[in-house]
Order: C-alpha cells, then sequence, then structure tokens
C-alpha cells in the first residue's frame, strides 16, 4: 500500500474545497501495539502509509512509543496516540515528546483514555491539548470525536468541547461509523457551529464479527463493538455472513460530497492482510 508520507501541511486541494485547512486524502489505519503487529503492518502496509498507534491502560504507553518509533524507523508515518488520563504528568510527557522527536515522529493523535483515576493532571484530551501547545512545538494533531453522541456529555456540551479542542487540531477523526447519514448530518451541525477542521470518517476494516469482537474486548472498544452482534440492531444487518464489509459505507460517505470529510480513519483491529485486500481492491472495483 504505497502512499506517500502526508503531515497536516499535506498537499494543497481542489480550490473549490470552501475549508480554510485541506482535507487529507491519504487514510489512516489504525493499529494495537499487539505482539506481532509491526511484522505485520510492514508486510501488509507499504512505506509511507499513516499508522496510528493506539493507547490503552491493558498495554501502556510504552508499547504506544515503542511501536511508533519502530514504525518511523522502518518509514511508515507514525502517529501515536497520546491518552491524557494515563499521563502521570509534565515530566513524563516531555520525556514522551523528546523521545518521539529523535525518531522523527511529528504528528500525534490525543485522546482521553480510559485510565480510572487519571494518573496524573490531565483528566482529558483538552487539559492535554492545552498543556502540549502543538502548533509552538510545530506539531500535527488529530483528535477525537462522536457525531452519534458523546459518551459522557449532553449534545451542547460535546459541542463546545469539540470547539475547544479544534483550537489545538489539524483534524477529527470519528468514532467507528456504521452508516453515512448520521457522519453528513453531524458535519453539518460542525459547519454551522463554525468548526470547520477537516473530517475523517472512522470505518471498520473487514473482519469477521468474531474477530472484532474478541478484540474490542481487549482494547476496551466493545461499546461500539457490542452494536455488531446486537439483536435488532441495524448494524446486524451489515455482516453477511458473519463479517463485516466497510465499502458500501465508504462509497456512500464519498458518495455525499460533504466539503471537509477527509480519507478515513480505519480501525484494523491488526487485520492487517484483510485491511490491505479491502484498500487496494477498491480502485479496482470504483
Amino acid at each position: 500500500m504505497p502512499e506517500p508520507a502526508e503531515r497536516a501541511a499535506a498537499a494543497p486541494e481542489p480550490a473549490s474545497t470552501p475549508l480554510p485547512a485541506p482535507a487529507p486524502r491519504r487514510a489512516q489505519f489504525e493499529v494495537i501495539p499487539l505482539p506481532g503487529v509491526l511484522e505485520q503492518v510492514l508486510e501488509h502496509l507499504g512505506p509511507g502509509t499513516r499508522v496510528t498507534v493506539t493507547a490503552s491502560p491493558a498495554q501502556g504507553l510504552e508499547a504506544t512509543v515503542e511501536t511508533a518509533i519502530a514504525l518511523a524507523g522502518a518509514g511508515r508515518v507514525a502517529i501515536p496516540h497520546l491518552a491524557a488520563r494515563m499521563l502521570t504528568g509534565e515530566r513524563e510527557l516531555e520525556t514522551i515528546l523528546e523521545r518521539l522527536a529523535g525518531a522523527g515522529i511529528e504528528e500525534l493523535f490525543v485522546i482521553a483514555g480510559d485510565a480510572d483515576p487519571p494518573a496524573g493532571p490531565y483528566d482529558g484530551a483538552l487539559a492535554l491539548l492545552e498543556a502540549l501547545r502543538p502548533a509552538r512545538r510545530g506539531l500535527a494533531v488529530g483528535v477525537g470525536a462522536h457525531p452519534e453522541g458523546h459518551p459522557f456529555a449532553r449534545p451542547d456540551e460535546a459541542l463546545e468541547l469539540l470547539r475547544r479542542k479544534a483550537e489545538h487540531a489539524s483534524y477529527l477523526a470519528t468514532q467507528m461509523l456504521f452508516a453515512p447519514v448520521p457522519l453528513v448530518d453531524w458535519v453539518r451541525q460542525l459547519r454551522a457551529a463554525g468548526i470547520d477542521l477537516p473530517v475523517r470518517p472512522g470505518l471498520a476494516a473487514p473482519a469477521s464479527r468474531a474477530r472484532l469482537l474478541r478484540i474490542g474486548a481487549r482494547i476496551g472498544v466493545g461499546r461500539s463493538l457490542r452494536m455488531l452482534s446486537a439483536e435488532g440492531s441495524g448494524v446486524r444487518r451489515l455482516l453477511s455472513p458473519g463479517s463485516w464489509d466497510p465499502e458500501p459505507l465508504r462509497v456512500a460517505i464519498a458518495a455525499a460530497e460533504v466539503p471537509g470529510i477527509a480519507a478515513p480513519h480505519v480501525f484494523t483491529f491488526n487485520s492487517l492482510a484483510e485491511t490491505a485486500a479491502w484498500w487496494h481492491g477498491r480502485a479496482q472495483r470504483s
């Protein structure tokens, strides 16, 4: 999957895009820093591919940092997730940033994280972003977003929180989506509210339902994945037989032609062979 390296200062988009920030055209692929993932990435995702590395209490931040540094050394555009609630404080933050800078990593994906209670002073992504001040450091930063509702905030609170995080960010990447309409409606609400960052739709890569559920339980994203098996869920109809195909959703989102919707953030669940086969094959299908 050879793709040239992409940074926030991406290649200019068509002049018709009415947004001040260009919508990135290169997809990015999320991996979990489990044993063997580095070898899988090197086999299936070519040099220059954007690869984000998750952070969770189960694996610890060190696994995220080590994997990201190894990927960067192997020519991938490594984007480690930095989980605010896992950081013990400024000293650890600066140490991690220094290690990443030494590896040539200049982009982060900032999340709140699941640690409860927080390990240090950062209780959420906004607190970490304000401490980081990415623009001052020359860092590009992506932040997460919830088109179908924030799990811990009312819609008006979630919008205001996102507005404040957007002041520090280069783009938004959504939670996993399984239908285009909520995304399209939500992006239009963002634009009406003056939030004009590019939005990467979060798509689950092709995988069996059993694999998604098994890995999701290990890394703590069971809330989204439980939708895949819920009786009566519309999502269940998309699994045939027992597997998820993101292509119809990708095509539907692209066809919506909403300004500022960028290339997707792909949740691979470390199914790199299946992910690469789908991503390579999409061009032949279109």
